[in-house]
């Protein structure tokens, strides 16, 4: 108890964003994410969105085609609306994080620029030689440089499955 204590109250002071978390143990946070309320908001609109586009399906009747649509729609906004009031009971997110730095912290954009280095490389380096490289860097980034030689074989070993699923089991021609 007095564990999970701790770690709430470094959750909430604002602990840097590259710090591991432990995820062993579920502790709710003590402040809400940037932008949760305005998912949420969102979220529910849509689910209403989807439920008034149902309405104009068919009848009203338990067996019609509509039904589903509405169903899932009602759990849409019931969803969003306990998560929207959930975010409203805690705290107000602390100034040092914002929405751009939460959504896109520096993995997310390495990873997006690797994904576009991959796009340049496809054409020139076939499929094989670019989606190993890929794979290759990406592990080892986000491992820290840390096991490159587990990520070369790991690359190596689904590289070559994916190869022999879509190239001679589905018959697929790859780039």
């Amino acid at each position: 108890m007095e564990e999970s204590r701790a770690f709430l109250a470094e959750e909430s002071s604002g602990e840097p964003a590259g710090t591991v978390k432990d995820l062993s143990k579920y502790v709710p946070e003590a402040r809400r994410k940037p932008g949760e309320l305005g998912t949420a908001a969102i979220m529910f609109l849509i689910g209403a969105l989807g439920y008034y586009f149902a309405l104009d399906m068919t009848s009203g009747e338990y067996s019609s085609p509509s039904v589903f649509p509405k169903l899932a729609s009602t759990v849409i906004m019931a969803c969003s609306a306990v998560n929207f009031l959930k975010a409203l009971r805690r705290g107000k997110p602390g100034t040092e994080t914002t929405l751009t730095g939460y959504l896109l912290p520096l993995d997310v954009v390495v990873v997006v620029v690797l994904l576009v280095a991959y796009c340049f490389a496809l054409p020139r380096l076939h499929f094989v030689a670019s989606s190993y490289a890929f794979m290759v860097i990406g592990m080892v980034y986000l491992q820290r440089g840390k096991n490159i030689v587990r990520a070369l074989l790991i690359s190596a070993v689904s590289l070559a499955v994916l190869v022999a699923v879509f190239r001679y089991l589905f018959l697929v021609i790859l780039p």
